[in-house]
This record gives structure tokens, C-alpha cells and sequence, in this order.
């Protein structure tokens, strides 16, 4: 049975030791996204400023995403030699030892993070820069991010000083994490943020107030995020989840708004198309080459 026991202070550790990030960078790269600000479509794709302002907040909970094999990070190494039987792992750990990481620059928590990138899940994150740059574009006064995830959103409504950020995340394992993340860009930032941890098909949109929707809802099988609903098939998922809260979130959206989703091909075909109609625009999402060949893409639609 795959199982792990790390108490919250050792994932945190393990999760510093993967990536020891200190403040003084955090503080150093929001100051660097709120002097871009709406430049943010100038940046080169491999950019990565802002990114250490997410993982400084969230990395650790996105370690506990699960990929193939229903598994997380944390547990992919207390059962490290279960996973060695995995052929394919096991050759991957052989040649980080004999060639990739034979001078020993990468201690064992950052190789073991880049096997299970490959060969279990590797749990991305959207780049505050490309917030930025969507935002930039489309000029909202109220955004509305249904799937808020790992916090890029927010600290991008943040750093550009948008009047109002609303998000919803159904993890409240973020819960801490958000607040911290509020704290910090509250003393750089004017923007109102709201935070509603809670099933986003829950929520009365009708009470809120948005005239620019964006987000990255999660895709079919690919990631379990925690606390989130497991659908049997896509159809259900499809049925329970896409059209029930892509048609909510719309018909709340102020006229003259716009209607963001950053999705895949399937979703979009499956869903979008007969829910939203054909997208007004859409374009590939801003990503660095050297990144997987799985294709975003963001569709935006113009109430």
C-alpha cells in the first residue's frame, strides 16, 4: 500500500530543500513585475520572474498534487523502493546517478523531484507574467478566478494594481498560504482581494461583480488537486463540472466583459463550443519551448 507519514514541518522542509527561496528574492521579483507591469507581453516566454513569489507561498501544498499512480511527491519518496520496481523509474534514477547528476550538484529531493516530474507528473504552474500580460490586454477593473490554484493570479492582479482581484479555491489547504500571500502584496499593492475557499460550483455569482473572468479550470485525469471531486469519466466531468460552472460564471459577467478560459483542445471542443460558442479570439498559451509539447490554449469570448 502506498502510503507516507511526513508531518507538515518535515514536507516543508523537504519542499526548501528543493527550492530554498528567501524573501529578500520574493520581495526583489514583485518589485521587477510591478515595474513591467503592462510590458508584460515584451517578456521573453522563458521568463520566470515571479514565478519564486508562487513557490515561496504554495510549493509546498503543490507537492501533494497527485499524478500517475494516484501518487504525490511526498509519497513517491517514502516509497521510493516500491517505485524502483518501475522499470522505466529505475533506469531514470540510474542515469541522474551515472550522467546527469554523477558530480553530485543536486541533492537527493531535487533529483527525486525531477524523476517524478518525468515520469509521474510534473505540476506546473501559470506564470504570474502571463496573468499579466491577459490582464494587460483585456484592461479589467473586477477579475473573477474560479480555479485560483497556486496564487500567479493574484499576485499578477496585484503587481498591476488591479482595482479587484475574486478568487475561489476549493484546496483550503491554501487557506495559510493565501493569507501569507495577501499579507505580502498588500504592502506593495492597492488591489481589493477576495478569497472564497469553496467548491466554485457553490458559489452565488449573482452576488459578485466582474467584468473579466481567466482562469486554468483543471483538465481530465491529468492532476489531482486536493480535495477536489473525482469524476468517473469525461462525460461526467463534462456534465458535473465544465458546463454547470462555465455557463454560472458567464451569465454573471458584465456586459462588455470578457470570458477567459485556458483550456485544451478536448475541453474546448467538447464544452466550450456548444456552451460559449465559437471563441472571439484564441491564441497558444505563452509557454517556454523547452517545456513539454502538451497544447494550451487560450480561448476568450466577448460579452
Amino acid at each position: 500500500m502506498i502510503g507516507e507519514s511526513f508531518t507538515e514541518e518535515k514536507k516543508v522542509e523537504i519542499a526548501n530543500k528543493i527550492k530554498a527561496i528567501e524573501l529578500k528574492t520574493v520581495e526583489k521579483e514583485f518589485k521587477e513585475l510591478q515595474k513591467i507591469g503592462i510590458d508584460a507581453f515584451k517578456i521573453s516566454e522563458r521568463s520566470r520572474i515571479g514565478n519564486n513569489i508562487v513557490d515561496y507561498f504554495t510549493f509546498t501544498q503543490r507537492l501533494n498534487t497527485r499524478g500517475k499512480y494516484n501518487v504525490n511527491y511526498f509519497e513517491f519518496i517514502a516509497n521510493l523502493e516500491y517505485f524502483k520496481e518501475k522499470k522505466f523509474i529505475q533506469n531514470m534514477l540510474n542515469y541522474y546517478e551515472t550522467v546527469k547528476n554523477k558530480n553530485k550538484n543536486k541533492n537527493d529531493y531535487i533529483v527525486w523531484k525531477e524523476v517524478y516530474n518525468i515520469c509521474i507528473s510534473a505540476i506546473n504552474i501559470m506564470r504570474p507574467i502571463v496573468y499579466m500580460e491577459i490582464y494587460s490586454k483585456y484592461k479589467p477593473n473586477a477579475i473573477l478566478d474560479f480555479c485560483a490554484g497556486w496564487g500567479g493570479a493574484l499576485v499578477a492582479s496585484s503587481a498591476l494594481n488591479i482595482p479587484k482581484y475574486i478568487g475561489i479555491e476549493i484546496n483550503n489547504h491554501l487557506l495559510k498560504s493565501y493569507e501569507k500571500l495577501q499579507e505580502f502584496v498588500s504592502q506593495y499593492s492597492s488591489t481589493e482581494i477576495n478569497m472564497f475557499f469553496q467548491d466554485a460550483l457553490s458559489v452565488d455569482y449573482e452576488k459578485l461583480d466582474y467584468d473579466l473572468v481567466f482562469t486554468s479550470p483543471p483538465y481530465y485525469f491529468i492532476q489531482r488537486y486536493e480535495n477536489n471531486v473525482v469524476y468517473e469519466t469525461k462525460q461526467q466531468m463534462d456534465e458535473l463540472f465544465y458546463k454547470p460552472l462555465f455557463s454560472k460564471t458567464y451569465l454573471h459577467l458584465k456586459k462588455g466583459g470578457h470570458y477567459i478560459l485556458n483550456v485544451n483542445r478536448e475541453v474546448y471542443e467538447r464544452v466550450c463550443v456548444n456552451l460559449l460558442g465559437p471563441a472571439d479570439e484564441e491564441y497558444p498559451y505563452k509557454k517556454s519551448k523547452r517545456q513539454n509539447n502538451y497544447q494550451e490554449i487560450v480561448y476568450v469570448w466577448n460579452k
